[in-house]
């Protein structure tokens, strides 16, 4: 069969697999594109979910990457609210819940990921909720009454800017964190402090090191009780103890999967004419690191052009240093690389201003950056990053060495 009529079938509409639809146009497949999703909504960005939408200053359709328009535009074929439920690799067929199948001659997992569920008493009580779709935002956003006691179970990104937008409703946030610091997984304790001060300052009250033994109540949620013997009252807990790759199809077909479907620099998984994207991919070596799964927008994005061209035969691009960023409050963190508590940290200004830079040594070289206010200097520091020179902490700390000269210095 000529390439022009061959079909990618992309299973998984968010914003991996639409953002590889649109990919697979730009780097010139000629064939079919078709998109299947288990949501009824057309495929968005769901960064706006914790968000805008919680606070009301926007609508999940603001988010929209591909509608109706594109896709005729783009001769996109999309089915939406059509759940996958198996895949056939010798005879390359996808099982749909309604009892059809669909063939393919190249195929893209898209699947994303799911929030990790609560393995305690009464986490199926009503008010329990997480947050992954546009209906769980909107659901969520009709509790977060002005006086409602809000309490978040999880201090990484999801948790802290939930937090936020409670706090901005008018709701009494509580954050519990079983580590001893908040983001633990991304950030040094020096810029989680610098969070959680800011949180402070806001009236969220913050508790770190705590454990959740159970959700109390009758039909609906009252109580979280914690392991110190202590209760907090509760209209609403929002879970947010992260997700776990959507892999059950790939597992089931006979894939390699490890919290994830593996794949290579090229998103090929081990199985032929099969790739992975987004959140369910495991890469298996990106930017230095064996075996990491990204649950990022940038690599929803990045990794959408990188299967575009693996299936239309082009040369690929060098991963840069993986980014990833948080809105909360008024404030803006944006993280580069991969922070590790190992790593020396040298702040470039003081945590107490509103804008500051903190960078993240490993003998010597950058290896990871935080960036509190201060987006206009992500370019220069990405730049160093990836050029892996090198530098004295006294240079990186001087503020009256812009790093733009600095980069010149040494590029």
């Amino acid at each position: 069969m000529s390439v022009d009529r061959q079909r990618v079938l992309i299973v998984g509409a968010g914003q991996a697999g639409a953002r590889t639809a649109l990919s697979l146009r730009q780097h010139g497949w000629q064939g079919e594109i078709l998109l299947v999703g288990a949501e009824s909504e057309y495929p968005y960005e769901r960064p706006p979910l914790s968000k805008e939408v919680l606070t009301g200053k926007a609508e999940p359709d603001r988010a929209t990457i591909l509608g109706e328009p594109a896709c005729a535009e783009q001769d996109i074929q999309l089915i939406r609210g059509e759940a996958v439920t198996a895949l056939d690799l010798p005879a390359r067929l996808a099982r749909l819940g309604g009892g059809g199948t669909l063939p393919w001659d190249r195929l893209v997992i898209a699947t994303g990921s799911r929030a990790r569920e609560l393995p305690l008493p009464g986490a199926h009580l009503g008010g329990v909720v997480t947050l992954r779709t546009a209906a769980d935002a909107l659901a969520l956003r009709e509790q977060l009454k002005p006086g409602a006691s809000v309490v978040l179970v999880g201090g990484g990104f999801i948790g802290l800017e939930v937090a936020a937008s409670a706090t901005q409703a008018g709701c009494r946030v509580t954050v519990l964190e079983t580590a001893r610091h908040l983001l633990s997984r991304v950030v040094t304790s020096t810029i989680a402090e610098a969070v959680e001060t800011m949180h402070r300052s806001h009236g969220v009250d913050v508790r770190t090191g705590a454990r959740v033994e159970a959700l109390e109540g009758v039909d609906s949620v009252c109580r979280v009780r914690l392991s110190d013997g202590s209760a907090i009252e509760a209209d609403v807990v929002v879970v947010g103890i992260g997700a776990l790759a959507n892999d059950g199809l790939a597992i089931a077909a006979g894939m390699p999967c490890a919290d994830g479907i593996l794949v290579d620099e090229s998103a090929r998984t081990p199985a032929e004419h099969v790739y992975a994207v987004g959140d369910v991919a495991r890469h298996e070596l990106l930017w230095g690191a064996q075996r990491m799964r990204l649950e990022s927008w940038e690599n929803a994005e990045l990794q959408a052009v990188t299967a575009a061209r693996a299936i239309t035969g082009q040369p690929q691009d060098a991963r840069k240093a993986p980014w990833f960023w948080t809105d909360q409050f008024d404030n803006n963190l944006q993280i580069l690389g991969y922070p590790h508590p190992t790593q020396q940290v040298v702040l470039r200004g003081s945590l107490d201003a509103r804008s500051w830079c903190a960078f993240m040594l490993q003998d010597d070289r950058i290896a990871a950056a935080c960036l509190w206010n201060a987006g206009r200097e992500r370019r220069p520091i990405s730049r160093l990053l990836d050029l892996g020179r090198a530098l004295p902490a006294s240079l990186l700390a001087d503020t009256n060495r812009p790093l733009q000269e600095l980069l010149k210095a040494i590029a």
